[in-house]
Formats: C-alpha cells, structure tokens, sequence
C-alpha cells in the first residue's frame, strides 16, 4: 500500500492554493523547458542530492507527464520526507 495519496487534475488548483504547498515536476529539465505547469523542476536522478529544497514543504503534489515517474518518486519521498503529506497527481500533466 502506497504512504501517498493519488489526486486527480480536478483537485491541483485547490490544493496548490494552500500554504507550504508544493508542485514538483520529476520530469527531465528538456521535457519542462518544453512545456510545464509550473512548480519546482527536480528529475530524479537529482533528487537525493536536492531533497533539502522538499524539506520545509508540508504537502508536495509529485507530477510527471503520465504518472508512472512520479510514482515511483512520490514513494521514495513518502520515505524520506515522513514529515510532509505526499500526493501524486495520478493521471500526470498531459
């Protein structure tokens, strides 16, 4: 059973209104040059070394552009970061 929450598009607005909320982007830095929804661009090959800029988030929502990136992500940050609430936008971006 996963430590995160599966959300859908329909909830991102509302969520991304409240504070200490974050959008992370998992996807490579050419794929959100190209298009994105804005949030904080991390691919996960550069996660472990930048988790420090997750920390003082209370809720991350964990995107990529189909889903299956974020999460295996959004389970490796349910791991790491126990102290913040950990969703993962389920049907991606697109």
């Amino acid at each position: 059973m996963p430590d995160f929450t599966e959300i859908a598009q329909s909830d991102l607005e509302s969520i991304l209104s409240e504070p200490k909320t974050a959008l992370l982007d998992v996807r490579e830095v050419s794929e959100f040059a190209d298009f994105n929804i804005g949030g904080i661009n991390i691919p996960p090959h550069e996660l472990t070394e930048r988790l420090v800029e997750l920390e003082s988030y209370e809720t991350i929502i964990v995107a990529c552009s189909n889903g299956t990136r974020s999460s295996i992500v959004a389970r490796f940050l349910a791991k790491k970061l126990p102290k913040s609430k950990i969703l993962h936008l389920e049907e991606g971006i697109f």
